[in-house]
């Protein structure tokens, strides 16, 4: 199994065409938010109906830059996995949308709700061969939540989940200067790097998942 994982693409179609074309053909698609910058449900759809049109499976969430109603729609379009879990072949996927507190002017969530999505997601899935988490959000306190001022600052809840449940995989991105992978425990996480500008990830399927990098030129 071949996943494309794009995030923060900032609704970029210029750069996503770029990307499609970069990748070349794979199994399905994992989009981790920012799918818009404070753009409508209209163009959230218009993005994920282009990666389908692509011929592959599409799995999403929505970013701080997106919105609760964007949320709606990629439920409503069957691709959401905010709080929902999706078995695909020998993979489970489930899935957190938004970002923990900043500002209070962007699509947050609580700690407790984050929590709480976690846990919903993780409970509708069978398989204990490989899970894979999308989260807008990293880990708080790895390499991939630090900002260029030194802080970090992703989610608790996303580190203590992954601390005690230990999926096989977890893509995120939203802090774009800290694109890269680490590792908790028995946990790869991926910080796929800004998608508006050019980067993203392939996470490939053997015995194990192995994480490339990517960029287009």
């Amino acid at each position: 199994m071949k996943l494309l994982c794009i995030t923060d693409l900032h609704g970029d179609h210029k750069v996503l065409e770029s990307i499609l074309l970069h990748a070349g053909p794979v199994d399905l698609v994992l989009l981790g938010g920012d799918i818009t910058h404070f753009g409508t449900p209209n163009c959230a759809e218009a993005v994920v109906e282009r990666l389908q049109h692509a011929g592959a499976k599409v799995l999403a969430v929505a970013g701080n830059c997106d919105s609760q109603a964007i949320d709606q729609r990629l439920i409503e379009l069957d691709v959401s996995l905010f709080g929902r879990g999706v078995q695909h072949g020998q993979v489970g996927f489930h899935g957190v949308s938004g970002m923990p507190p900043w500002h209070g002017t962007m699509y947050e969530l609580t700690e407790e709700q984050i929590a709480d999505a976690l846990r919903d997601g993780d409970a509708q899935l069978n398989s204990d061969q490989h899970r894979v988490l999308l989260s807008h959000s990293p880990p708080h306190g790895t390499s991939l939540d630090r900002t260029r001022h030194g802080g970090h600052v992703g989610s608790t809840a996303v580190r203590e989940f992954i601390d005690r449940r230990q999926p096989s995989l977890v893509v995120c991105g939203h802090i774009h200067e800290a694109r890269g992978i680490d590792r908790l425990g028995d946990t790869q996480i991926v910080n796929c790097g800004p998608a508006y500008r050019g980067s993203y990830a392939l996470a490939e399927l053997n015995t194990g998942f192995e994480i490339h990098l990517r960029r287009i030129k």
